[in-house]
């Protein structure tokens, strides 16, 4: 099992720099209100780490 840290990846502090990092299929996901950004790939976008806040950014 991977750790959150591996799924996250890095972290952005703007929305407009992970927009430039993702992937047409890569998801950026929040879970602080839009403070902090990951980039994931649909398949991490899993169950748990919608349990534990993260949403996705609508584009």
């Amino acid at each position: 099992m991977s750790s959150l840290s591996d799924v996250l990846g890095p972290k952005y502090f703007a929305l407009e720099a992970a927009r430039v990092d993702a992937s047409p299929t890569e998801i950026i996901i929040t879970n602080d209100e839009g403070n902090t950004y990951y980039i994931v790939t649909p398949e991490n976008l899993t169950t748990d780490l919608e349990e534990q806040g993260f949403i996705k950014v609508e584009e």
